[in-house]
Parts: C-alpha cells; structure tokens; sequence
C-alpha cells in the first residue's frame, strides 16, 4: 500500500517535474553583490538587454554614484550596437516615483536608448533584466541608492534561454502596453 501511494504522489508530481525550466547556472545576488553582477552582465552583453524597473534614479548631486554607473554602462552598450529597451513605471498615484523615473529616462533618451513608460492606471513593481535572451535577473532590487548601497535585497541571476525567452514574452507584453510618451499631467 505504501509503495503504491508512493508511486501515486510520484505520478501526479511528473506534469511539475517535467516543466520545470532548465537552467545551465544561478547565481544569488543580494545585496552588494547585484551592482557589480549587473554591471558585468550589461559590459559584457552582446545582443540585447530588456530591462522592466519600478524604480530606476540617478542623483544630480552626486554624479560618482553607481546609479550613473548603470545608466553609463547602458548607453555605452547602445553605443556598441546591442539593442537596449527599457520599461519604467509611470503609476499616476506615485507622482513622485515617475518623477524620478522620468529623470533617468530622460538621461537614458539622450544616449540614444529607447525607453519607455507602462500605463499610469497600472504599477509595474518588476525588477527585471534579461541580457542576450540568455541571462535573466530578477528579484527585489530596485536602481536607488539606498536599493543599491544599503537595503537588503533578493535577486537571483539566471543562465537559461527558456528562462529568458519566457520573461522576454513578459516583457514585450508590457512594451506592447507601454508608450515612449509618459502619459501623466500635472507632474510636476
């Protein structure tokens, strides 16, 4: 009896089992570990990077900090040819979290990288990079110093083209809703 429960409990796992996504390596990067990850990922990228960001600053005042690392690192790879689109969120009810956005999306534009903003009736709480329709990041890290410098975050960096070709659905999804013009009045 035990064993034909035991094989009963095996056969209805198999459908989960089976669909789960293959994946060559992950890698877990909390905290400090995300910048120079990332970093490296976006350097090294030969293709592509899709990025899908509730929040994404740069600080005017403080130009030696690692978010103006990022947004430098993103338009040098545009510069090189690799195609960067990025997703910001616009919600209407955090006017300040778009203004911030905004203020990135601005600095990212004038490099030359396409971005941008996803409906204001919806918040789109994604952290989500996919690099070369191979490499996926995703987790709690947001591109804010305190995210970056001080907070504990959770985000795994994912080597797998199932993987990155599933969130690369979820991505254009969101791009195909979203608009180059941010679509909020009385911003400011």
């Amino acid at each position: 009896m035990k064993n034909k429960l035991l094989i009963l409990v095996f056969i209805l796992s198999l459908p989960v089992i089976l669909s789960a996504l293959p994946a060559t390596d992950v890698e877990i990067i909390n905290n400090r570990d995300y910048f120079p990850a990332v970093y490296k990922l976006f350097q090294d990228a030969e293709e592509s990077i899709y990025i899908f960001m509730y929040l994404a600053r740069i600080y005017p005042d403080y130009p030696e900090d690692v978010n103006w690392e990022l947004l430098d690192v993103l338009i040098e790879a545009k510069e090189r040819g690799i195609d960067v689109k990025v997703i910001l969120d616009a919600s209407s009810w955090n006017k300040g979290n778009t203004l911030k956005n905004k203020q990135m999306a601005d600095a990212l534009k004038e490099g030359g990288v396409e971005v941008f903003f996803d409906p204001p009736d919806i918040t789109s709480h994604s952290k989500l990079l996919i690099v070369d329709h191979r490499y996926t990041v995703v987790g709690s890290t947001n591109w804010s110093y305190h995210a970056l410098e001080k907070n504990n975050e959770a985000s795994v960096l994912i080597d797998s083209e199932p993987v990155a070709e599933a969130f690369e659905e979820y991505f254009y999804k969101n791009l195909n809703l979203s608009s180059k013009k941010l679509k909020i009045k009385d911003l400011e």
